[in-house]
């Protein structure tokens, strides 16, 4: 997602866009909203124009996955087929329980039970580890045994994995090691065995692993390798078979009763659920808190200038943490940058239906009464000028008025936040990307001023469009823009040099 958002925004959107786009499709959608990937998933959809259709797939969807995707979708239909996160029935599963000594011996086994048939000349294997260090242990000794394969792993590029594949769908060779990076969009027609060299360490990776082999209609078998040491993981594979209504092997339910004792009496956690990707930017704390602790660990004496840099940074990021804490704390409309009280950016968007005016039937046609009637209609209008109710302006009842409407009062932000969301550059990005009408009203009152009778009500933005979704969507990126640029004005102010030129 991060290179099509690099190509997205090349040269301020002039590059391509994605304003044409009615269908979009995301596959594996539990794991593209999980995995750190969420907001540049998030980001792309934003800039797909709000008419469209989106399909998402997965074989698995577990509960807060679902909840998060179900984010991006309006009114979305649920079509399951077969079952949620379960093992197709074309599929044979078994599980064993065994020694760590003897998993290879038992590989070896199956493989060669698997093409001591000749329908099976043409058959593939696929053989799933934990390690990318165990794929190449494993892909070295399966060679010495006389059996062609190969392996795929983080490590290697995207170019040696894609070749990869491509030649194991091609019978180039028949067996292919891999980590869980092949559990997920692997098609292969004349696979007929999986094996989890090493148990998987949760219920989807499971149901994906196996899911390799018995597709479209075809049989294959998958074989589980569990040891005694990871009881942890016996718990979701015998879940996995009950589910899909195979018996669970007396072994691997001993592990799992022994597992939950241990659970109950406290001296084990129940495994997680293999979710919660924390996001891209919890690798670069990761990288500083390594680096801050090998800095204190081979402490030299020479890191004394880096050293007040980085408490320089500190003192940096303090200050702006606190001027936006003071800017959202701010009480009353003032001089000094913050959030109006009265407004809440983090609040519930409200958004209201327009309503049409309907037409008063007159009983004459003489035109003294129309030339009235429209007087009337402008007193009215004047002696409400200065009254605006939230979320329903004065003049968005034409035939032109869209049929929903939003409004945000922007008088009392700073001047950068105002100039953020009426700027034409920035208003013309919300319309193409939401297709809505934005119109800026009213007219600006220098703090502490309000509007008296008879005049027009403070500075706000009116959005209109045909539909709540598309207005929710730009009010929210109004919103966005108002925060950000209430932040950078307190920023900016915490900033400005005292008065003096020396």
């Amino acid at each position: 997602p991060g290179r099509m958002i690099d190509l997205l925004a090349a040269n301020a959107g002039r590059v391509t866009n994605l304003r044409r786009v009615t269908y979009v499709v995301l596959d594996e959608a539990d794991r593209m909203f999980d995995m750190g990937f969420e907001p540049q998933v998030m980001r792309i959809l934003g800039n797909v124009r709000p008419q469209r259709q989106t399909v998402l797939f997965s074989a698995t969807f577990p509960r807060n996955m679902e909840a998060l995707a179900r984010k991006t979708l309006a009114k979305p239909v649920e079509i399951i087929v077969g079952g949620k996160s379960v093992v197709a029935p074309e599929i044979t599963q078994i599980v064993e329980v065994r020694n760590q000594d003897t998993k290879f011996v038992r590989l070896l086994a199956l493989l060669g039970e698997l093409y001591a048939d000749d329908k099976n000349e043409d058959a593939r294997a696929l053989i799933f580890v934990d390690r990318q260090e165990a794929a190449d242990g494993l892909l070295r000794d399966l060679m010495h045994k006389g059996y062609p394969c190969m392996s795929i792993h983080g490590g290697k590029d995207q170019v040696d994995r894609d070749s990869t594949i491509d030649d194991f769908k091609a019978g180039v060779f028949p067996i292919l090691i891999a980590t869980s990076v092949a559990a997920r969009g692997l098609d292969v027609k004349q696979l007929k065995l999986v094996v989890n060299y090493d148990a998987p360490n949760h219920l989807e990776d499971y149901v994906h692993r196996a899911g390799r082999t018995g597709r479209a209609g075809n049989t294959g078998t998958a074989v589980t390798f569990l040891t005694e040491d990871q009881e942890r993981y016996s718990v979701d594979i015998s879940k996995a078979l009950k589910q899909s209504g195979q018996p669970v092997p007396e072994p691997v339910q001993k592990l799992v009763n022994s597992f939950m004792e241990k659970v109950k009496a406290g001296k084990e956690k129940a495994s997680g659920s293999g979710f919660g990707g924390k996001g891209l930017e919890r690798l670069d704390q990761e990288r500083d808190a390594a680096r801050n602790r090998e800095r204190k660990t081979y402490k030299t004496g020479e890191e004394g200038e880096e050293e007040e840099r980085e408490e320089k940074k500190d003192k940096k990021d303090d200050l702006f943490s606190k001027a936006a804490s003071a800017v959202q704390a701010t009480a009353t409309p003032a001089p000094t940058p913050g959030v109006p009280k009265s407004i809440d950016l983090d609040g519930k968007i409200t958004v209201h239906k327009t309503e049409k005016p309907t037409p008063t039937s007159t009983s004459t046609n003489n035109p003294l009464d129309k030339v009235g009637s429209a007087v009337a209609d402008i007193h009215a209008r004047l002696n409400k000028a200065g009254v605006m109710r939230s979320g329903v302006p004065i003049d968005n009842k034409g035939p032109d008025a869209g049929a929903f409407h939003a409004t945000l009062e922007i008088n009392d932000f700073p001047q950068k936040a105002r100039w953020a969301v009426t700027n034409r550059t920035n208003v013309a990005k919300i319309l193409e990307a939401t297709g809505t009408s934005i119109t800026t009203k009213g007219s600006f009152y220098p703090a502490g001023k309000e509007p008296q009778p008879g005049e027009n009500p403070k500075l706000y933005i009116l959005v209109e469009g045909d539909t709540e979704l598309v207005v929710t969507n730009a009010m929210r990126e109004l919103m966005r823009l108002l925060k950000e640029g209430t932040l950078a004005a307190a920023d900016s102010e915490s900033r400005a040099p005292t008065t003096g030129r020396y």
